[in-house]
């Protein structure tokens, strides 16, 4: 079975421990341990109203900055 390694850091991470120590990115879904998780909000249409939903990221996919 291949060992799955996070993408910034290099770090080893267990499959069985997802969602406890590490998740997928939802965009590119590589793996990313918790310390390099970010999480972006995205407007989601529902029935009713729009909400926005949390989605994590990595560094890759962060927007970035405009002032």
């Amino acid at each position: 079975m291949e060992k799955l390694k996070c993408v910034i850091c290099g770090r080893e991470l267990n499959p069985k421990e997802e969602e406890r120590t590490w998740r997928r990115c939802s965009i590119c879904k590589k793996p990313v341990c918790m310390e390099h998780i970010h999480y972006i909000g995205v407007w989601r249409r529902g029935l009713y109203k729009d909400y926005v939903e949390v989605i994590p990221v990595c560094e890759k996919y962060m927007p970035k900055k405009s002032f």
